[in-house]
């Protein structure tokens, strides 16, 4: 059985908004009462000594029922936010709004097809428990990831030259939950960051293609607008608005050597789960989600991690 990446999110902030609702689904033909939705969670926190304001979705599901039919603790926790907890949205102010806990999250990939046709992919925080932040209140939105590195790049801008302080793009894959019997890993493939100056030269420094690794980090989950002016031929320049919005994993630590071999995964082990998502994803675009046979792994030798 494949192992799943230690992949631990914590969030302590202000509930900004509230929005969960009863629903259901059909499985094996019967309908099966739930509850979902996101909430908004208002963190301040500073990320590599800039003060950040954050405004984090947080996605939540649970079926009513477990298999042995007993109420689900998650959905009991679910209906406790939705009912009892106070939004800033619903009372108008932070002071008033429920400050809270989230000490059970974890980040996976949402993936969908977008206008154009193309594959969005971004990452999202999921748990089904969250509490009311009781004793010291200490804003955060921190994680803690496993994964392998495919590629790390210095970004640039879009005139194709590099950021100036440095910022490296590195490109993991993570293994998340594989159900029993499965025959390759489900696995995310995301992106990090780093933007200090010491993480850096660190990530640079140690993290190889194809190794396993440990990174802690925080959450940059935000948004701001700009001014953009729109040249013309002739007349006056066009302005206009636009929000740029910020899903970042920034790491600010982590592992310097490589997993042990009894914890890392193989390149091989990667490979056929990087192979059983491009299926996913071209499943999706073809509307055949789970009409397709998973490919078998590639064949050993060089390794090409193909993400």
């Amino acid at each position: 059985m494949f192992r799943k990446a230690e992949n631990r999110v914590r969030i302590e902030g202000i509930l900004a908004e509230t929005d969960l609702k009863y629903n259901s689904f059909v499985r094996n033909g019967e309908t099966v009462e739930a509850i979902g939705g996101k909430i908004t969670v208002l963190v301040e926190q500073n990320i590599n000594g800039e003060a950040n304001t954050l405004e984090i979705p947080v996605y939540m599901f649970s079926s009513k029922l477990t298999r042995a039919g007993k109420i689900n603790p998650a959905y009991e926790s679910i209906e406790k936010v939705m009912k009892e907890f106070v939004s800033i949205a619903a009372s108008g102010s932070k002071e008033r709004a429920d400050r809270i806990r989230i000490t059970n999250a974890e980040i996976r990939n949402n993936e969908f097809l977008g206008q154009n046709g193309a594959i969005v992919s971004q990452p999202r925080v999921n748990t089904n428990f969250v509490s009311r932040a009781v004793g010291e209140f200490k804003p955060e939105a921190t994680f803690t990831l496993e994964f392998m590195v495919s590629n790390i790049s210095r970004a640039t801008d879009n005139d194709g030259v590099e950021l100036d302080p440095p910022k490296l793009n590195i490109r993991v894959a993570v293994p998340q939950y594989t159900a029993e019997g499965a025959s390759a890993l489900n696995l995310d493939v995301m992106t990090l960051v780093a933007t200090s100056k010491n993480v850096v030269n660190a990530v640079e420094g140690y993290w190889e293609s194809g190794k396993c690794y440990k990174a802690n980090g925080r959450l940059n989950f935000s948004s701001r607008t700009e001014e953009v002016v729109e040249d013309v031929d002739f007349g006056e320049a066009q302005k206009r608005v636009r929000t740029i919005n910020v899903s970042e994993l920034v790491v600010t630590g982590g592992s310097q050597a490589p997993m042990d071999e009894d914890f890392a995964w193989t390149p091989e082990e990667i490979q056929a789960g990087v192979a059983a998502r491009k299926q996913r994803l071209e499943d999706i675009k073809n509307g055949t989600r789970g009409g397709k046979k998973t490919p078998a792994p590639m064949a050993k030798g060089k390794i090409d991690l193909g993400f």
